[in-house]
């Protein structure tokens, strides 16, 4: 915490405190809500919701203005037969489910560079977001595949998906809500939750996926956890 003071101030940090006290077991978390499982770092006194509601993020409009744009660098890179990798989880380094695969645009917080050379929109678009530290990329679900329920982890940070290709069949579950997909409408849930998805159709299923901040976060705490998340990223990694 001193070093953490020094680098944003000393004002405005009690809540990072209490989630650094619980995240080594010095304070037990109080979750809020019953389905929501975040067992890797809880960050204590913001809203525990399944999903937000996109017309209350004033960046969205933006994202949804680029869709076009991006959807073209999606589909180029797959006319180009780029890679499209399984995922892999950001702490275990497991795979993820046979069928779910990405390209990776940023990842723990840095920018790919062919990311950045090859999707210059997407990179712009992403950037005007309140991104995080965690994951954005490119996701194709094939058809029959069913993402099964699982969590996250991490309370601070929501997904987004920008919708690029919806074939009928399409739908993720956050909680006990389940919901499909709208074309170049963006949706924003916390992965906290314990969440699924099915490709159901024929066809691939293609969103852009990443993490912003949790909006009750303030401004000084954005800036603390940008500070810490490095570390936090390695603690969580070693344990």
């Amino acid at each position: 915490m001193t070093e953490l003071r020094d680098a944003v101030g000393s004002d405005g940090l009690e809540r990072v405190e209490e989630c650094l006290a619980i995240l080594v077991g010095e304070k037990a978390p109080e979750y809020l809500h019953d389905d929501q499982e975040p067992t890797r770092l809880f960050f204590p006194g913001i809203s525990a919701l399944p999903w937000h509601d996109t017309a209350a993020r004033p960046w969205v409009a933006g994202m949804e203005a680029a869709f076009e744009e991006i959807r073209a660098e999606f589909l180029a890179l797959r006319e180009a037969e780029a890679r499209f990798a399984p995922y892999e989880d950001l702490y275990t380094k497991e795979l993820g489910w046979q069928g779910w695969d990405t390209y990776q645009i940023y990842r723990d917080g840095a920018w790919r560079d062919e990311a950045r050379e090859r999707c210059p929109r997407t990179v712009e678009a992403l950037a005007a977001t309140p991104h995080g530290p965690r994951d954005g990329m490119f996701t194709v679900l094939n058809p029959g595949v069913h993402i099964t329920p699982h969590t996250g982890g991490v309370n601070l940070l929501l997904t987004a998906h920008l919708p690029l290709i919806v074939p009928p069949g399409c739908s993720i579950k956050v909680g006990d809500d389940e919901r499909g997909w709208e074309e170049g409408k963006v949706i924003l849930f916390d992965d906290s939750f314990i969440h699924e998805a099915w490709n159901r159709g024929t066809q691939q299923r293609a969103v852009l996926l990443w993490d912003v901040w949790h909006p009750d976060l303030t401004e000084t705490e954005v800036r603390a956890l940008e500070h810490l998340m490095p570390r936090f990223q390695r603690y969580l990694m070693a344990v």
